[in-house]
Protein backbone atom coordinates (compact mmCIF):
# COMPACT_ATOMS: atom_id res chain seq x y z
CA UNK A 1 0.00 0.00 0.00
CA UNK A 2 0.58 3.83 -0.26
CA UNK A 3 -0.61 7.19 1.10
CA UNK A 4 -2.34 7.48 -2.45
CA UNK A 5 -4.64 4.60 -2.13
CA UNK A 6 -5.73 5.33 1.40
CA UNK A 7 -7.12 8.86 -0.29
CA UNK A 8 -8.77 7.13 -3.50
CA UNK A 9 -10.50 5.01 -0.71
CA UNK A 10 -12.05 7.52 1.24
CA UNK A 11 -13.45 9.29 -1.80
CA UNK A 12 -14.75 6.02 -3.03
CA UNK A 13 -16.33 5.05 0.11
CA UNK A 14 -17.52 7.96 1.83
CA UNK A 15 -17.18 10.44 -0.74
CA UNK A 16 -19.71 12.87 1.52
CA UNK A 17 -18.08 12.49 4.78
CA UNK A 18 -15.75 15.32 5.70
CA UNK A 19 -12.16 15.28 4.94
CA UNK A 20 -11.03 19.05 6.00
CA UNK A 21 -12.78 21.75 8.01
CA UNK A 22 -10.73 24.67 7.78
CA UNK A 23 -12.73 28.40 9.27
CA UNK A 24 -16.28 28.20 7.98
CA UNK A 25 -15.44 25.85 5.05
CA UNK A 26 -15.10 21.87 4.67
CA UNK A 27 -13.90 20.26 1.78
CA UNK A 28 -15.29 16.50 1.64
CA UNK A 29 -13.29 13.52 0.87
CA UNK A 30 -15.03 13.68 -2.83
CA UNK A 31 -14.17 16.39 -3.43
CA UNK A 32 -10.21 16.22 -1.63
CA UNK A 33 -9.70 13.91 -4.27
CA UNK A 34 -11.04 15.69 -7.06
CA UNK A 35 -8.69 18.95 -6.04
CA UNK A 36 -5.96 16.60 -5.71
CA UNK A 37 -6.10 15.17 -8.98
CA UNK A 38 -6.57 18.46 -10.25
CA UNK A 39 -3.28 19.77 -8.72
CA UNK A 40 -1.67 16.30 -9.98
CA UNK A 41 -2.59 17.45 -13.52
CA UNK A 42 -1.30 20.81 -12.62
CA UNK A 43 2.43 19.89 -11.11
CA UNK A 44 2.90 17.00 -14.14
CA UNK A 45 2.12 20.21 -16.68
CA UNK A 46 4.92 21.60 -14.79
CA UNK A 47 7.27 19.19 -15.29
CA UNK A 48 6.77 17.42 -11.91
CA UNK A 49 7.83 13.28 -12.52
CA UNK A 50 8.04 10.42 -10.07
CA UNK A 51 11.23 10.99 -7.34
CA UNK A 52 11.10 14.91 -7.64
CA UNK A 53 11.21 17.12 -4.42
CA UNK A 54 8.38 19.97 -4.33
CA UNK A 55 8.71 22.02 -1.65
CA UNK A 56 5.96 24.08 0.44
CA UNK A 57 6.27 27.13 2.61
CA UNK A 58 2.89 27.42 3.88
CA UNK A 59 0.83 28.06 7.05
CA UNK A 60 -2.28 26.04 7.66
CA UNK A 61 -4.15 26.33 5.24
CA UNK A 62 -6.22 23.84 2.89
CA UNK A 63 -4.20 23.96 0.04
CA UNK A 64 -0.95 22.78 2.24
CA UNK A 65 -2.83 19.54 2.63
CA UNK A 66 -3.97 18.97 -0.83
CA UNK A 67 -0.95 19.89 -2.40
CA UNK A 68 0.40 17.40 -0.17
CA UNK A 69 -1.40 14.64 -1.62
CA UNK A 70 -0.75 16.18 -5.11
CA UNK A 71 2.51 15.44 -4.82
CA UNK A 72 2.35 11.88 -3.35
CA UNK A 73 -0.05 11.30 -6.51
CA UNK A 74 2.60 11.75 -8.98
CA UNK A 75 5.21 9.25 -6.74
CA UNK A 76 7.41 13.06 -6.16
CA UNK A 77 8.36 13.66 -2.70
CA UNK A 78 6.90 16.40 -0.22
CA UNK A 79 9.28 18.78 0.81
CA UNK A 80 7.89 21.27 3.83
CA UNK A 81 9.99 23.94 4.29
CA UNK A 82 9.78 25.92 8.04
CA UNK A 83 8.48 29.59 7.30
CA UNK A 84 9.60 30.75 10.92
CA UNK A 85 13.63 30.26 8.90
CA UNK A 86 15.36 33.26 7.99
CA UNK A 87 16.04 33.54 3.78
CA UNK A 88 19.41 32.10 4.95
CA UNK A 89 18.53 29.25 6.96
CA UNK A 90 16.07 28.36 3.82
CA UNK A 91 19.01 27.82 1.33
CA UNK A 92 21.18 24.77 2.69
CA UNK A 93 17.65 22.81 2.89
CA UNK A 94 16.72 24.31 -1.23
CA UNK A 95 20.09 22.83 -2.11
CA UNK A 96 19.87 19.87 -0.40
CA UNK A 97 17.03 18.42 -1.28
CA UNK A 98 17.57 19.84 -4.82
CA UNK A 99 13.69 20.83 -5.43
CA UNK A 100 13.20 23.22 -8.41
CA UNK A 101 9.72 23.90 -7.89
CA UNK A 102 7.81 25.46 -4.78
CA UNK A 103 4.67 26.46 -3.74
CA UNK A 104 4.34 29.04 -1.23
CA UNK A 105 1.78 31.42 0.60
CA UNK A 106 1.83 34.92 -0.25
CA UNK A 107 3.68 36.02 2.79
CA UNK A 108 6.42 33.90 2.77
CA UNK A 109 7.62 34.83 -1.23
CA UNK A 110 10.50 37.48 0.50
CA UNK A 111 12.34 34.34 2.17
CA UNK A 112 12.26 32.35 -1.52
CA UNK A 113 12.96 35.55 -4.09
CA UNK A 114 17.11 35.58 -3.61
CA UNK A 115 17.47 32.10 -4.51
CA UNK A 116 14.77 31.84 -7.15
CA UNK A 117 17.04 32.34 -10.10
CA UNK A 118 20.73 31.09 -9.01
CA UNK A 119 18.27 28.09 -7.65
CA UNK A 120 16.42 27.73 -10.80
CA UNK A 121 13.52 27.81 -8.46
CA UNK A 122 9.90 27.45 -9.93
CA UNK A 123 7.98 29.51 -7.79
CA UNK A 124 3.76 29.35 -7.39
CA UNK A 125 2.01 31.28 -5.09
CA UNK A 126 -1.55 31.67 -3.31
CA UNK A 127 -1.08 35.34 -3.78
CA UNK A 128 1.11 38.31 -4.83
CA UNK A 129 1.89 39.40 -8.54
CA UNK A 130 6.16 38.99 -8.92
CA UNK A 131 5.31 34.95 -9.44
CA UNK A 132 3.27 32.61 -11.02
CA UNK A 133 -0.43 31.80 -9.17
CA UNK A 134 -1.44 29.36 -7.23
CA UNK A 135 -4.34 28.72 -9.60
CA UNK A 136 -2.30 27.53 -12.69
CA UNK A 137 -1.68 24.53 -10.77
CA UNK A 138 -5.30 23.73 -10.67
CA UNK A 139 -6.10 21.66 -14.32
CA UNK A 140 -9.58 19.96 -14.23
CA UNK A 141 -9.38 18.40 -17.46
CA UNK A 142 -7.32 15.34 -18.42
CA UNK A 143 -5.69 12.33 -16.69
CA UNK A 144 -3.08 12.07 -14.23
CA UNK A 145 0.15 10.20 -15.50
CA UNK A 146 -0.05 6.39 -13.76
CA UNK A 147 2.77 5.78 -11.21
CA UNK A 148 3.74 2.88 -9.70
CA UNK A 149 3.95 4.17 -6.11
CA UNK A 150 5.93 1.17 -3.88
CA UNK A 151 5.51 1.22 -0.26
CA UNK A 152 9.04 1.82 0.03
CA UNK A 153 9.23 5.05 -2.62
CA UNK A 154 10.20 8.43 -0.41
CA UNK A 155 7.15 10.29 0.70
CA UNK A 156 8.53 13.04 2.44
CA UNK A 157 11.94 14.69 3.26
CA UNK A 158 11.15 15.80 6.73
CA UNK A 159 14.42 18.13 8.10
CA UNK A 160 14.80 17.56 11.48
CA UNK A 161 14.45 20.96 13.93
CA UNK A 162 18.41 21.62 14.35
CA UNK A 163 19.14 21.96 18.09
CA UNK A 164 22.25 19.68 16.56
CA UNK A 165 23.41 22.78 14.97
CA UNK A 166 22.94 21.43 11.49
CA UNK A 167 19.56 20.22 9.80
CA UNK A 168 19.30 16.60 8.49
CA UNK A 169 16.39 15.55 5.73
CA UNK A 170 14.91 12.09 6.90
CA UNK A 171 13.51 10.66 4.06
CA UNK A 172 10.56 8.89 5.19
CA UNK A 173 8.77 6.39 3.16
CA UNK A 174 5.17 5.73 2.29
CA UNK A 175 5.82 2.20 4.65
CA UNK A 176 7.12 4.44 7.49
CA UNK A 177 4.53 6.71 7.51
CA UNK A 178 1.58 4.48 7.08
CA UNK A 179 2.66 1.85 9.77
CA UNK A 180 2.53 4.01 13.18
CA UNK A 181 -0.75 5.55 12.09
CA UNK A 182 -2.17 2.02 11.87
CA UNK A 183 -0.63 0.94 15.06
CA UNK A 184 -2.02 4.06 16.87
CA UNK A 185 -5.56 3.43 14.73
CA UNK A 186 -5.96 -0.17 15.99
CA UNK A 187 -4.35 0.48 19.85
CA UNK A 188 -6.95 3.30 20.42
CA UNK A 189 -9.84 2.60 18.73
CA UNK A 190 -10.06 5.46 16.10
CA UNK A 191 -12.00 5.45 12.62
CA UNK A 192 -13.47 7.50 10.32
CA UNK A 193 -16.34 9.19 12.87
CA UNK A 194 -13.09 11.04 14.40
CA UNK A 195 -12.50 14.54 14.30
CA UNK A 196 -8.71 15.57 14.40
CA UNK A 197 -7.57 19.45 15.64
CA UNK A 198 -4.63 20.25 14.25
CA UNK A 199 -3.36 23.64 15.14
CA UNK A 200 0.63 23.33 15.48
CA UNK A 201 2.01 24.19 11.47
CA UNK A 202 1.58 21.58 9.37
CA UNK A 203 5.09 21.94 7.97
CA UNK A 204 5.96 20.42 11.42
CA UNK A 205 6.27 16.44 11.92
CA UNK A 206 4.77 16.13 14.52
CA UNK A 207 1.51 17.89 12.81
CA UNK A 208 2.06 16.69 8.86
CA UNK A 209 2.66 13.07 9.65
CA UNK A 210 1.40 12.15 12.94
CA UNK A 211 -2.04 13.97 12.58
CA UNK A 212 -2.64 14.39 9.24
CA UNK A 213 -1.11 11.60 7.46
CA UNK A 214 -0.96 8.44 10.26
CA UNK A 215 -4.82 9.49 11.50
CA UNK A 216 -6.67 11.54 8.99
CA UNK A 217 -5.35 9.97 5.70
CA UNK A 218 -5.29 6.45 7.35
CA UNK A 219 -8.48 6.41 9.38
CA UNK A 220 -10.42 8.51 6.71
CA UNK A 221 -11.26 10.89 9.90
CA UNK A 222 -11.94 14.32 9.89
CA UNK A 223 -8.88 17.20 10.29
CA UNK A 224 -9.84 20.54 11.82
CA UNK A 225 -7.27 22.49 10.85
CA UNK A 226 -6.89 25.70 12.60
CA UNK A 227 -4.48 28.83 11.17
CA UNK A 228 -2.59 29.21 14.34
CA UNK A 229 -2.70 28.56 18.01
CA UNK A 230 -5.01 30.42 20.13
CA UNK A 231 -5.42 28.85 23.56
CA UNK A 232 -9.08 30.57 23.87
CA UNK A 233 -10.22 29.00 20.28
CA UNK A 234 -8.23 25.87 20.72
CA UNK A 235 -11.01 25.16 23.76
CA UNK A 236 -13.90 26.55 21.81
CA UNK A 237 -13.22 24.34 18.71
CA UNK A 238 -12.86 20.97 20.78
CA UNK A 239 -16.32 21.84 22.29
CA UNK A 240 -17.75 23.25 19.02
CA UNK A 241 -16.00 20.63 16.66
CA UNK A 242 -16.95 17.62 19.17
CA UNK A 243 -12.87 17.24 18.86
CA UNK A 244 -12.28 13.31 19.97
CA UNK A 245 -8.34 13.19 18.57
CA UNK A 246 -5.68 15.58 19.08
CA UNK A 247 -1.27 15.24 19.65
CA UNK A 248 0.68 17.85 20.80
CA UNK A 249 3.44 19.34 22.77
CA UNK A 250 3.24 19.27 27.17
CA UNK A 251 3.52 23.50 26.42
CA UNK A 252 0.58 23.49 24.12
CA UNK A 253 -1.61 21.59 27.07
CA UNK A 254 -0.08 23.35 29.43
CA UNK A 255 -1.02 26.67 27.84
CA UNK A 256 -4.72 25.38 27.83
CA UNK A 257 -4.76 24.47 31.09
CA UNK A 258 -3.95 28.52 32.19
CA UNK A 259 -6.68 29.60 29.73
CA UNK A 260 -9.56 30.94 31.86
CA UNK A 261 -11.49 29.16 28.99
CA UNK A 262 -10.45 25.55 30.27
CA UNK A 263 -12.83 25.34 33.05
CA UNK A 264 -15.54 25.42 31.59
CA UNK A 265 -15.62 24.17 28.01
CA UNK A 266 -17.02 20.76 27.42
CA UNK A 267 -13.95 18.00 26.58
CA UNK A 268 -15.73 15.25 26.93
CA UNK A 269 -15.33 14.48 23.61
CA UNK A 270 -11.84 14.15 23.57
CA UNK A 271 -10.72 10.26 23.33
CA UNK A 272 -7.46 10.17 22.22
CA UNK A 273 -5.69 13.06 23.93
CA UNK A 274 -1.69 12.55 23.38
CA UNK A 275 1.05 14.63 24.58
CA UNK A 276 4.80 14.05 23.60
CA UNK A 277 8.30 16.14 22.62
CA UNK A 278 9.08 16.72 26.29
CA UNK A 279 8.61 14.93 30.00
CA UNK A 280 5.18 15.61 30.81
CA UNK A 281 4.41 16.44 34.19
CA UNK A 282 2.35 14.67 36.66
CA UNK A 283 0.64 17.72 37.81
CA UNK A 284 -0.69 18.54 34.27
CA UNK A 285 -1.44 14.72 33.74
CA UNK A 286 -3.63 15.39 37.39
CA UNK A 287 -5.18 18.34 35.92
CA UNK A 288 -6.44 16.76 32.82
CA UNK A 289 -7.78 13.70 34.47
CA UNK A 290 -10.17 16.60 36.97
CA UNK A 291 -11.45 17.84 33.86
CA UNK A 292 -12.06 14.17 32.21
CA UNK A 293 -9.02 14.13 30.00
CA UNK A 294 -6.80 11.20 30.13
CA UNK A 295 -3.57 12.24 28.47
CA UNK A 296 -1.62 9.17 26.39
CA UNK A 297 1.99 10.36 26.84
CA UNK A 298 3.91 9.24 23.74
CA UNK A 299 7.54 9.29 22.62
CA UNK A 300 8.59 9.99 19.21
CA UNK A 301 11.52 11.51 16.41
CA UNK A 302 11.25 12.42 13.20
CA UNK A 303 13.07 9.55 12.18
CA UNK A 304 11.01 6.75 13.11
CA UNK A 305 7.86 9.01 11.33
CA UNK A 306 7.17 10.12 15.09
CA UNK A 307 5.65 7.54 16.67
CA UNK A 308 7.72 4.85 18.81
CA UNK A 309 5.90 4.36 22.37
CA UNK A 310 2.73 5.32 24.26
CA UNK A 311 2.24 5.18 27.55
CA UNK A 312 -1.74 4.63 28.18
CA UNK A 313 -3.20 6.87 30.91
CA UNK A 314 -3.92 4.18 33.02
CA UNK A 315 -0.55 2.72 33.62
CA UNK A 316 0.75 6.32 33.86
CA UNK A 317 0.50 6.84 38.14
CA UNK A 318 2.18 3.25 38.02
CA UNK A 319 5.33 4.08 36.09
CA UNK A 320 5.78 8.05 36.96
CA UNK A 321 8.34 9.78 34.18
CA UNK A 322 8.00 6.82 31.68
CA UNK A 323 7.26 6.90 27.73
CA UNK A 324 5.43 4.13 27.70
CA UNK A 325 5.93 0.17 25.66
CA UNK A 326 6.89 -0.04 22.01
CA UNK A 327 4.12 0.43 19.60
CA UNK A 328 3.17 -2.59 17.54
CA UNK A 329 5.69 -4.04 15.28
CA UNK A 330 8.55 -1.90 16.86
CA UNK A 331 11.58 -2.86 18.73
CA UNK A 332 13.63 -0.51 21.52
CA UNK A 333 16.53 -1.82 22.97
CA UNK A 334 19.46 0.24 25.38
CA UNK A 335 23.07 -0.02 24.29
CA UNK A 336 26.19 1.07 24.84
CA UNK A 337 28.55 3.16 22.07
CA UNK A 338 29.41 -0.37 20.51
CA UNK A 339 25.61 -1.34 20.21
CA UNK A 340 25.45 -4.06 22.69
CA UNK A 341 22.67 -4.06 24.89
CA UNK A 342 22.65 -3.27 28.79
CA UNK A 343 21.39 -4.70 31.63
CA UNK A 344 17.39 -4.00 32.91
CA UNK A 345 17.54 -0.49 34.39
CA UNK A 346 20.90 1.43 32.74
CA UNK A 347 20.86 4.15 31.03
CA UNK A 348 22.27 4.45 27.95
CA UNK A 349 21.06 5.03 23.71
CA UNK A 350 17.52 4.10 22.48
CA UNK A 351 18.17 2.10 20.27
CA UNK A 352 14.68 1.39 17.77
CA UNK A 353 13.63 -1.31 14.78
CA UNK A 354 10.86 -1.18 12.48
CA UNK A 355 9.08 -0.11 9.52
CA UNK A 356 8.64 3.18 10.73
CA UNK A 357 12.72 4.10 10.70
CA UNK A 358 13.07 6.45 7.58
CA UNK A 359 14.86 5.05 4.71
CA UNK A 360 18.35 7.50 5.11
CA UNK A 361 18.96 11.20 5.96
CA UNK A 362 18.70 12.93 2.24
CA UNK A 363 22.32 13.40 0.98
CA UNK A 364 24.12 12.36 3.78
CA UNK A 365 25.15 8.39 3.30
CA UNK A 366 28.17 8.90 6.42
CA UNK A 367 24.96 10.10 8.95
CA UNK A 368 22.93 7.17 7.76
CA UNK A 369 25.67 4.73 8.02
CA UNK A 370 26.65 6.18 11.37
CA UNK A 371 22.97 6.43 12.65
CA UNK A 372 21.43 3.38 11.03
CA UNK A 373 23.42 0.17 11.61
CA UNK A 374 22.14 -3.37 10.87
CA UNK A 375 18.43 -1.83 11.06
CA UNK A 376 18.68 0.09 14.44
CA UNK A 377 18.34 3.57 14.44
CA UNK A 378 19.96 5.14 17.15
CA UNK A 379 17.99 8.17 18.21
CA UNK A 380 20.34 10.11 20.39
CA UNK A 381 18.15 9.66 23.43
CA UNK A 382 19.12 8.08 26.56
CA UNK A 383 16.69 5.77 28.64
CA UNK A 384 16.57 2.88 30.30
CA UNK A 385 13.87 -0.13 29.92
CA UNK A 386 12.53 -1.70 33.12
CA UNK A 387 11.35 -5.21 33.77
CA UNK A 388 8.04 -4.81 32.50
CA UNK A 389 9.17 -3.30 28.78
CA UNK A 390 9.02 0.26 30.02
CA UNK A 391 10.38 2.89 28.38
CA UNK A 392 11.73 6.05 30.45
CA UNK A 393 13.72 8.85 28.48
CA UNK A 394 16.49 10.00 30.53
CA UNK A 395 17.88 13.23 28.40
CA UNK A 396 19.05 13.71 25.07
CA UNK A 397 22.51 12.25 24.84
CA UNK A 398 24.10 16.30 24.31
CA UNK A 399 22.31 17.82 27.05
CA UNK A 400 23.83 15.46 29.66
CA UNK A 401 26.06 17.01 31.90
CA UNK A 402 29.25 15.80 33.38
CA UNK A 403 30.02 17.25 36.84
CA UNK A 404 32.64 15.56 39.17
CA UNK A 405 32.53 12.41 36.73
CA UNK A 406 28.71 11.83 37.73
CA UNK A 407 26.39 11.99 34.84
CA UNK A 408 23.38 14.42 35.41
CA UNK A 409 20.64 14.75 33.35
CA UNK A 410 18.82 17.89 32.81
CA UNK A 411 15.40 15.71 32.25
CA UNK A 412 15.44 14.88 35.93
CA UNK A 413 16.07 18.33 37.43
CA UNK A 414 13.62 20.25 35.18
CA UNK A 415 10.20 19.06 36.25
CA UNK A 416 9.97 19.66 40.08
CA UNK A 417 11.79 22.60 39.40
CA UNK A 418 9.06 23.29 36.80
CA UNK A 419 6.28 22.58 39.06
CA UNK A 420 6.61 25.22 41.53
CA UNK A 421 3.88 27.99 41.69
CA UNK A 422 5.03 31.02 39.51
CA UNK A 423 7.82 29.48 36.93
CA UNK A 424 6.47 29.90 34.03
CA UNK A 425 9.29 28.20 31.63
CA UNK A 426 12.81 26.64 33.09
CA UNK A 427 15.10 25.28 31.45
CA UNK A 428 18.83 23.20 32.66
CA UNK A 429 21.96 23.46 30.78
CA UNK A 430 25.47 22.77 31.85
CA UNK A 431 27.99 25.69 32.03
CA UNK A 432 32.35 25.09 32.62
CA UNK A 433 33.24 24.59 36.22
CA UNK A 434 37.02 24.98 37.95
CA UNK A 435 36.16 22.47 40.95
CA UNK A 436 33.72 20.03 39.11
CA UNK A 437 34.03 20.42 35.37
CA UNK A 438 30.66 21.18 34.92
CA UNK A 439 27.63 22.34 37.06
CA UNK A 440 23.77 23.12 36.12
CA UNK A 441 22.47 26.29 35.25
CA UNK A 442 19.07 27.28 35.72
CA UNK A 443 17.56 29.82 33.19
CA UNK A 444 14.51 30.67 34.54
CA UNK A 445 11.33 32.79 32.60
CA UNK A 446 8.68 34.38 36.22
CA UNK A 447 7.25 37.37 36.70
CA UNK A 448 7.28 36.40 40.85
CA UNK A 449 10.32 38.54 42.67
CA UNK A 450 13.48 37.04 42.25
CA UNK A 451 14.29 35.79 46.26
CA UNK A 452 11.13 34.45 46.50
CA UNK A 453 11.49 32.01 43.58
CA UNK A 454 15.28 31.19 44.54
CA UNK A 455 14.16 30.38 48.05
CA UNK A 456 11.46 27.57 46.19
CA UNK A 457 14.05 26.59 44.49
CA UNK A 458 16.48 25.82 47.12
CA UNK A 459 13.93 24.27 49.22
CA UNK A 460 12.50 21.22 46.25
CA UNK A 461 15.87 21.10 45.11
CA UNK A 462 16.98 19.90 48.61
CA UNK A 463 14.05 17.70 48.97
CA UNK A 464 14.22 15.69 45.54
CA UNK A 465 17.52 16.61 43.80
CA UNK A 466 20.80 14.33 45.30
CA UNK A 467 23.29 16.93 46.31
CA UNK A 468 25.89 16.82 42.78
CA UNK A 469 21.78 17.05 40.89
CA UNK A 470 21.85 20.33 42.32
CA UNK A 471 22.24 23.54 40.11
CA UNK A 472 24.90 26.21 41.08
CA UNK A 473 23.14 29.24 39.15
CA UNK A 474 20.06 30.38 38.23
CA UNK A 475 19.34 33.16 35.45
CA UNK A 476 15.99 34.95 35.73
CA UNK A 477 14.64 36.38 32.25
CA UNK A 478 11.26 38.12 32.30
CA UNK A 479 11.25 37.16 28.31
CA UNK A 480 10.26 33.87 27.10
CA UNK A 481 12.64 31.08 26.43
CA UNK A 482 13.87 30.25 23.04
CA UNK A 483 12.19 27.17 21.27
CA UNK A 484 12.42 25.24 17.95
CA UNK A 485 9.68 24.94 15.81
CA UNK A 486 8.08 22.00 17.30
CA UNK A 487 7.99 23.60 20.31
CA UNK A 488 11.13 21.72 22.37
CA UNK A 489 13.16 24.40 24.45
CA UNK A 490 16.25 25.22 21.84
CA UNK A 491 18.48 23.98 24.08
CA UNK A 492 21.53 24.36 21.58
CA UNK A 493 20.64 28.11 21.42
CA UNK A 494 20.83 28.27 25.61
CA UNK A 495 24.07 26.75 25.12
CA UNK A 496 24.98 29.64 22.71
CA UNK A 497 23.89 32.39 24.45
CA UNK A 498 25.13 30.98 28.04
CA UNK A 499 28.73 29.30 27.26
CA UNK A 500 29.01 30.26 30.96
CA UNK A 501 27.72 31.40 34.43
CA UNK A 502 26.98 35.18 33.61
CA UNK A 503 28.34 37.88 35.94
CA UNK A 504 24.54 38.79 37.04
CA UNK A 505 23.51 35.21 37.54
CA UNK A 506 22.38 34.00 41.20
CA UNK A 507 24.33 31.38 43.20
CA UNK A 508 22.31 28.37 44.30
CA UNK A 509 22.91 25.72 46.68
CA UNK A 510 26.51 26.78 48.03
CA UNK A 511 26.53 24.46 51.13
CA UNK A 512 29.64 22.59 51.67
CA UNK A 513 27.53 19.52 51.28
CA UNK A 514 26.74 20.09 47.94
CA UNK A 515 28.10 17.32 46.35
CA UNK A 516 26.79 14.85 48.71
CA UNK A 517 23.73 13.20 47.71
CA UNK A 518 20.75 13.59 50.04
Amino acid sequence: MNLNDFVAYWARWRPDHPALIFEEGAQSWGALQRTVEALALGLAAQGVRQGDRVGLLMGNRPELAQLTLAVLRLGAIVVPLNFRLTTHELRPLLEDCGCRLVVSEGKYLPLLESHAADLALRIFATEGTDCQPFARLLIETGCVPHVEVAADDGAFICYTSGTTGRQKGALLTHRSVIHPGQAKVLAEGLSWRDRILVAVPLVYTGAMISCFMQLAVYAGATMVLDADFNPDRYLATIERQRISALTTVPVIWERLLNSPEFATRDLSSLISAAAGGAPVRPDLLAAYRARGVALIQVYGLTEASGLVTTLRPEDAAGHPGCAGRAIMGTQIRIADAAGRSVPTGEVAEVLIRGPHVMREYWNRPEDTAANIRDGWLRSGDLGLMDEEGYLKIVDRAKDMIISGGMNVYPAEIEPPLAAIDGVVELAVIGVPDAQWGEVPLIILHTQRDARTVIADIEAVGRKVLAGYKRPRHVVITAEPLPRTFSGKLAKAELRRRYPEAPDDAHALFRSVGNRVAS
